[in-house]
Formats: structure tokens, C-alpha cells, sequence
């Protein structure tokens, strides 16, 4: 048998096999940081819109419960149908971390934000894939520092940023005398015979409003949900149901 015939009846050479190895290791590391990259990207790519999803289920919350909610875990699973462990950690096991403006993180929607409160009325979800974010935010100038953060500029960091001032409504309360009394999400404010104080702060979309001639609330003339800007005033001056009227109109017929 010929020196040829014998290497194909008996398979590859050594030497050859070497070969093979040496080009599969040479495919294998200009293919890998590709496959790895792409890996990596689609792991960015799903925890974005985990945040995202988180993200709407803070502000559902917010909008139905008048307040910030405590965790990530009371979203679940009501407001995202995750598990309260998907919740608070991400698909690498590390934190996820949610930080509330804090100039607006005791939020008590029948007191309400004022204008400059407003522009606070934010939250910052944070992420990181391949560490412990660990950010520290207790102050206002902290939490702007975090908000400006380019996230692109730190590899495996994502942030999402909500911003829920639009879910908030102007209303103001005013009084031209002595009397009258209203309630905001059923918190009462009485004037005891005195002027009631002037009431003009942001109030969450659908809050519950009652106003009531008396100077002690108990039977309101008016109720209605906030679902735009609205103004009232109080004229004791005005017939008996009319007191409160909308500001910048007269008295309604008695």
C-alpha cells in the first residue's frame, strides 16, 4: 500500500491535526469578542426595558396610591408582573436601586408640591451588570449629580430617569372673609370662623376635592376630582350654597 493510501485509511496526520487546531484557535479569538459583545448587549438591551417597564409601574403606583412606593418589591405584582426578586436585583444578581428626588420623597398629596417642588418631582432607577452600583443620594445636589451621569461613558451602567411632574394639577384655594373649610384626599382644612389661609400647590391627576361653607368641614357643597387646573375662592358674601365660588366669576344665584 502506497505511503498516500495509508494516511487517508488511517485518518489525519499529527502534524495536521495541528494544523486544524491552530486555525480553529485563530477563528475562535476574532470571533469570540464579537459573540461576547453582542451577549453583552442584549443583556444592556433587555435590563433597559426592565427599568422601563419598572419605571411606568412607579408612576401607576404614584397615581393610584397618591404616594411613592416604600420598594421596588410593593410593584410586584400589580404594577410589574415580575417577582419582587426580579425586581430588586437584575439578571446578574446585582441591586437594582431606586432613589426619589428628596425634596419630594415624603410626598403628601392632600399638602401638595409647590412650583418649585415640581421641577423635583422625579426618580432615578440604577443598574449596574457587572457590579454593585452602591450610589449614595441624600441630598438634592447628589441626586442632580446622578441625573446628569452619562451612563454610556461606564460600561455595564444603566439608568432610567422618570420625571412625573405632568401627573400633577394646579389648584388653588382662596377666601375673600371669615369661614368656610375644604378637603383635599380627605384631609380637612377648617377655618374655625377665621380666613382661610391660601392654598395654591400641585396636587396628584384624579385627587378628591370638597369644599364646604361651614367653618368646620363636614358636609361639602362642592366635590369634584382634580383633572385640570382649578381655582375656587370662598365669598361669604355669596348666597347660602354659592360661598365658593370659581375664582374670577361672581356669585352663583342663591
Amino acid at each position: 500500500m502506497s505511503e498516500r493510501a495509508l494516511r487517508i485509511s488511517k485518518g489525519f496526520t499529527l502534524l495536521e491535526m495541528l494544523g486544524v487546531l491552530a486555525i480553529m484557535a485563530i477563528l475562535l479569538s476574532i470571533m469570540a469578542p464579537a459573540v461576547i459583545g453582542r451577549i453583552k448587549e442584549a443583556k444592556r438591551e433587555a435590563e433597559r426595558k426592565n427599568l422601563e417597564a419598572i419605571g411606568r409601574g412607579i408612576e401607576l403606583y404614584l397615581q393610584k396610591n397618591r404616594a411613592w412606593p416604600g420598594s421596588l418589591a410593593a410593584l410586584s405584582p400589580e404594577y410589574v408582573p415580575f417577582a419582587s426578586t426580579q425586581l430588586t436585583a437584575n439578571s446578574n444578581g446585582y441591586p437594582r436601586y431606586y432613589v426619589v428626588h428628596p425634596n419630594v420623597s415624603s410626598l403628601d398629596n392632600a399638602t401638595g408640591l409647590s412650583e418649585s417642588q415640581l421641577a423635583d418631582a422625579r426618580f432615578l432607577l440604577i443598574s449596574h451588570l457587572s457590579q454593585d452600583a452602591a450610589p449614595s443620594i441624600t441630598t438634592g445636589a447628589q441626586f442632580e449629580s446622578w441625573w446628569d451621569t452619562d451612563e454610556t461613558a461606564t460600561a455595564d451602567l444603566l439608568m432610567y430617569r422618570g420625571h412625573v411632574g405632568h401627573l400633577f394639577i394646579l389648584l388653588s384655594l382662596s377666601a375673600d372673609g371669615a369661614g368656610g373649610s375644604y378637603a383635599i384626599d380627605g384631609s380637612a382644612t377648617n377655618s374655625g370662623g377665621g380666613t382661610l389661609p391660601v392654598h395654591t400647590k400641585y396636587h396628584l391627576l384624579g385627587t378628591s376635592v370638597g369644599l364646604d361653607e361651614a367653618s368646620t368641614y363636614a358636609s361639602p357643597e362642592v366635590t369634584f376630582s382634580l383633572t385640570e387646573a382649578t381655582g375656587y375662592r370662598f365669598d361669604p358674601d355669596c348666597a347660602a350654597g354659592s360661598k365658593w365660588r370659581v375664582i374670577s366669576s361672581g356669585c352663583y344665584p342663591g
